[in-house]
């Protein structure tokens, strides 16, 4: 908060952020239930939600655009200003006829809209590096962090309910959504002098190919980085089916509900979120002192945790308590490898690397997915929590290993002092 508060510059990038975020939070719900009221329904929400992880999957491609930029500022607004006309031309789209020609055409303005924001978002990191003291990123990462959390909780849920209470204007939404990205484009015009000192030279001409192994090098030149990258892909197979998996298991558990399953299910995910944004604010706390590679063992030890309730415990606090924790740790490790990012990559590779890292670890997403939830399905779900249990705790006893490998060699060298 005190970096927001007395740095203007980093205070406009995320003020544009925010303002790009509550729309993109209001009308992803919004297109979700859209498509739920289409005639081919099932195909379609299978299509809405797939489409999610499209631009995710992208972001090698949208972070080597976005190091190649000369003009940063420039595009920032123009990027945002792309946004609001695709928005316009959805609303003017999605009052035709539903068919599946139309569907398709609005599900490739969603992804082209997130893709922008993606590049975006890339195009703004060489400012943050450059506006940010090196000892203020953590916390600067970790604000910005709680604050995208927080505004998606609290507009994905305004859109659900306002959708319904304004009888499915599905047109307005869309431009509400518009409306957001000019407000955005707006905010950083009006405030380009809060730049113009700090503009980050562009000399990566390179060919995408070429620049990905770069990136590539780059990640996994230093043992601590490609450490990383691996245990954050772990920790993201685990999670992206901890949801799922508990959405199957609470079907049939209900002396785990909360009056009903639909609360239940809710709750799980908002007690996740809360947990996400505290831990991303409490930047100066017990485990503030902890290397990032420790904080991923622990979280591995209370996802199991967390799933061992499901397996044996079956106790409903301990679901949101140990869920709260899992959420709470996780806001700690993705604004410290963001920072550590920032801190560490040349500026014209910095979109690039954290579009690369960004990507593989979405991969261990679907993957997590195929496995435990293919094997709920198709089996019991026990095995998939007695295999989500063995992997957790594999991660981990390496991951303690490896930060204590680490830090071997350097009470060595104190004690050689």
């Amino acid at each position: 908060m005190q970096v927001y508060l007395q740095n203007k510059g980093y205070r406009v990038l995320v003020n544009a952020a925010l303002l790009t975020g509550i729309g993109m939070s209001l009308f992803n719900i919004v297109f979700v239930i859209y498509a739920s009221t289409l005639p081919f329904n099932t195909l379609a929400v299978s299509l809405a939600s797939m489409a999610m992880l499209v631009p995710n999957l992208l972001q090698i491609l949208t972070g080597h655009l976005a190091d190649r930029t000369q003009r940063k500022v420039r595009w920032m607004m123009t990027s945002r200003l792309f946004q609001g006309v695709l928005f316009l031309l959805l609303a003017w789209l999605i009052q035709l006829p539903p068919s599946l020609i139309t569907f398709l055409l609005l599900l490739a303005i969603n992804i082209l809209s997130d893709c922008l924001g993606a590049y975006s978002a890339g195009l703004q990191l060489p400012y943050v590096r450059r506006l940010v003291p090196a000892a203020a990123l953590d916390q600067a990462m970790g604000f910005q962090m709680a604050c995208q959390t927080t505004i998606q909780i609290i507009f994905q849920g305004i859109g659900a309910w306002a959708i319904v209470f304004m009888d499915h204007q599905f047109a307005l939404f869309g431009a509400i959504n518009a409306l957001t990205f000019f407000l955005a484009a707006i905010v950083i015009f009006l405030h380009r002098p809060c730049f113009i000192d700090h503009t980050p030279s562009s000399q990566n001409h390179g060919r995408i190919f070429a620049n990905t192994t770069s990136a590539f090098h780059l990640v996994t030149a230093g043992p601590f980085l490609r450490q990383v990258l691996f245990f954050a892909l772990m920790i993201n197979t685990l999670a992206a089916s901890t949801s799922g998996l508990m959405n199957i298991d609470l079907l049939t558990a209900a002396n785990l509900w909360f009056a009903s399953y639909g609360n239940t299910v809710a709750m799980t995910g908002i007690a996740t979120s809360i947990g996400m944004i505290a831990g991303a604010l409490f930047t100066n706390d017990w485990f503030s002192k902890m290397g990032l590679i420790q904080l991923i063992g622990y979280t591995s030890v209370m996802m199991a945790l967390a799933a061992l309730n499901f397996l044996v415990i079956g106790n409903r606090w301990w679901m949101m308590i140990s869920l709260f924790v899992v959420g709470y740790l996780i806001g700690k490790i993705n604004p410290r490898l963001s920072a550590y990012i920032i801190r560490e990559i040349d500026e014209k590779h910095l979109a690039l690397v954290s579009g690369f890292i960004s990507t593989v670890v979405m991969l261990g997403g679907p993957i997590g997915q195929l496995v435990f939830l293919g094997i709920a399905n198709r089996s019991l779900i026990l095995w998939s929590w007695l295999l989500y249990i063995v992997l957790s705790m594999t991660v981990a006893a390496f991951a303690y290993y490896t930060a204590y490998k680490a830090k071997r060699p350097a009470e060595r060298s104190k004690v050689d002092m």
